[in-house]
């Protein structure tokens, strides 16, 4: 990636960067899908960061629906609701058949990284480490989990409790609550788009 980054001190940070964007999960093929463009500010002393991202190059949007329902099938076919589970183990493996799983909670904990990241924090997805999935009147998936946040600089390991709620084709929910050492954060939110296109920018 190709950055610069302009300092206000009464503003806070503007970063000005050009990156290319990898495949979330590698094994299906292509590394390098697209190029992007984007600023990044960061409001002084303040998470969760302004953006204006533009791409090329990216996943189609038939394949990026195709992909959304082939999880979302995925999901729905496991042969029970799942209620403990630690993904990836003690050996860092991700058994294939809850890397469903693994993919959704990824997308989800990828927008509250996004929700807590500020000029001098950032996260980092170490674990996934329960979730219970619950049957619901309607098409929804839905489910509670819990993952351990890894925060950059300062090391600390952040457990975040997460509930989430999705539909292909329809707005993502999420609502999240972060247990900090000292203090504690809590916040709820609604990010719309793709599961597949939410989670193609994370890597830049």
């Amino acid at each position: 990636a190709k950055w610069e980054r302009k300092v206000d001190p009464k503003g806070g940070c503007k970063v000005e960067l050009v990156f290319s964007t990898e495949h979330y999960n590698q094994e299906e093929g292509e590394e390098r899908l697209g190029k992007c463009s984007a600023n990044v500010f960061f409001k002084n002393q303040k998470p969760r960061p302004a953006i204006n991202v533009t791409c090329t190059r990216l996943v189609e949007k038939r394949k990026r629906q195709q992909d959304d329902y082939l999880l979302y099938k995925q999901m729905k076919h496991l042969k029970k609701p799942l209620d403990a589970v630690s993904i990836p183990d003690s050996h860092g493996y991700v058994d294939p058949s809850l890397r469903p799983i693994w993919d959704l909670a990824f997308l989800g904990s990828s927008y509250v990284m996004w929700e807590k990241t500020s000029q001098f924090l950032h996260y980092y997805l170490v674990q996934l480490s329960s979730v219970k999935q619950w049957k619901t009147n309607d098409d929804a998936i839905d489910f509670d989990y819990t993952v351990l946040l890894h925060e950059f600089p300062t090391q600390e390991i952040i457990p975040c409790r997460i509930h989430l709620v999705w539909y292909p084709g329809k707005p993502l929910k999420v609502k999240y609550h972060c247990q900090e050492l000292q203090t504690s954060e809590e916040a709820s939110g609604t990010v719309e788009g793709s599961a597949v296109e939410l989670t193609q920018l994370r890597n830049f």
